[in-house]
């Protein structure tokens, strides 16, 4: 799946004219941020290096993976010049260069080398799911804390100014409070193999882990600003669609959910997700390629709204605001917006976002200097798993890495 998105990256950046401006940002700022990447893994380019390219306050400096041919491979295809190849992730933190690492490894391993890196007085900007389980993000959060070192996990999406504007009309109380969430995700036919880690339990797989961000839009818009710690949530259905070779995996899952806030005045929020890594099939022959959009909808009082390709609004997505009265309007955002204000690019992706606040945070931690800007808080990761942890149980699942 990975390749296929690199290659729709590709194209993203030609016809965006990225490449140009790549060509002419030649040198790193000289108080550029120094990253490792801890793993030569497909997702690096488009999740990572893809994004390092047009940020002048970032640079890698190393790379490990458990191949040093993968490694070799990635630094000469992505002209990676600065960066040194170790044989071990080990190697990446002990060297005094790198100040953040980024971590893209299966979703089992994400705890324990997060917890390693932060040890090692780096910060970790972690791909998702945060970890295997709760307790996991939970001990990945305070050990962030004790070490005094920044710990995001990789919700791009919920960095990108569409997803802003989303809450902010949720938030202005116009058409009144938040009733009802809906969002679903599949991924394409023929992106994955039978043998994807996606589907190895010891690895953290599963749909409700790969697919989490419905379980992140729905949380997202349920919760107040500012709380999503005070909320509570109970589980209450959970429909697995099981892996035939392991029952443990779940290649889709359908569930609901009631999240409650701390603030009373709020009405509980009644949440449904849909995700699957294997394309259903309508009357068991034709795949249901109208599924293929990400989106995710939000039900007010007095109106409805529809976020078209929410996890990766930059290739193209539409807010659609329906009124109880009829009236339908239908907006766009690819810059600025209520929490980055005037800054960005329209051609800056999720990711390219995501490192800018990353980026934003790391240097103000450095200059011991408030931090204002988008960010996706460790209280909104801990929760999060809390609720997949209890889709698992209700499911009848094993949480991950507890077998």
């Amino acid at each position: 799946m990975s390749s296929m998105v690199e290659r729709i990256i590709n194209v993203y950046n030609w016809w965006n004219g990225v490449n140009k401006i790549k060509a002419s940002l030649k040198e790193k700022n000289p108080d550029a941020i120094k990253f490792g990447v801890i793993s030569a893994a497909a997702i690096n380019f488009t999740s990572f290096f893809d994004p390092v390219q047009t940020h002048q306050g970032v640079e890698i400096v190393a790379i490990a993976a458990r191949s040093r041919a993968k490694a070799e491979a990635q630094v000469a295809k992505y002209k990676l010049t600065a960066a040194k190849i170790y044989d071990s992730y080990e190697d990446i933190l002990q060297d005094p260069n790198v100040e953040a690492v980024y971590i893209p490894l299966p979703n089992g391993l994400h705890h324990q080398w997060a917890i390693k890196a932060l040890k090692a007085g780096k910060h970790v900007l972690i791909e998702k799911p945060i970890g295997s389980n709760a307790a996991e993000a939970k001990e990945i959060q305070d050990c962030a804390k004790e070490n005094g070192k920044l710990a995001l996990e990789a919700y791009h999406w919920r960095l990108h100014p569409a997803a802003h504007r989303v809450k902010e009309i949720i938030e202005s109380g116009k058409y009144g409070h938040v009733t009802a969430t809906s969002s679903k995700m599949v991924v394409p036919p023929g992106a994955l193999g039978a043998d994807d880690i996606r589907f190895n339990y010891a690895l953290g797989g599963g749909a409700s882990m790969d697919l989490c961000y419905v379980v992140s839009a729905s949380l997202y818009w349920a919760s107040a600003p500012n709380d999503v710690k005070g909320a509570t949530f109970e589980v209450l259905e959970a429909k697995p669609q099981v892996n035939k070779l392991d029952k443990r995996i779940d290649e889709g899952m359908d569930a609901s959910f009631v999240i409650r806030n701390a603030d009373s005045t709020r009405p509980p929020v009644m949440c449904t997700t849909s995700c699957k890594l294997v394309l259903p099939k309508f009357l068991g022959f034709i795949p249901q390629l109208w599924d293929l959009t990400p989106t995710t909808v939000v039900e007010l009082e007095q109106a409805k709204i529809e976020f078209t390709a929410y996890v990766g609004p930059y290739i193209g997505h539409k807010i659609i605001i329906t009124e109880k009265s009829g009236k339908k309007t239908t907006e766009t955002l690819y810059k600025d917006g209520p929490l980055w204000g005037k800054r960005g690019e329209s051609w800056w992706t999720t990711y390219r976002y995501q490192l800018e606040a990353f980026a934003d945070r790391v240097r103000a931690a450095k200059n011991q200097e408030p931090y204002n800007g988008p960010w996706v808080d460790m209280d909104e990761s801990v929760k999060l798993m809390e609720i997949i942890d209890g889709i698992y149980k209700k499911a009848g699942m094993p949480v991950r890495g507890t077998e």
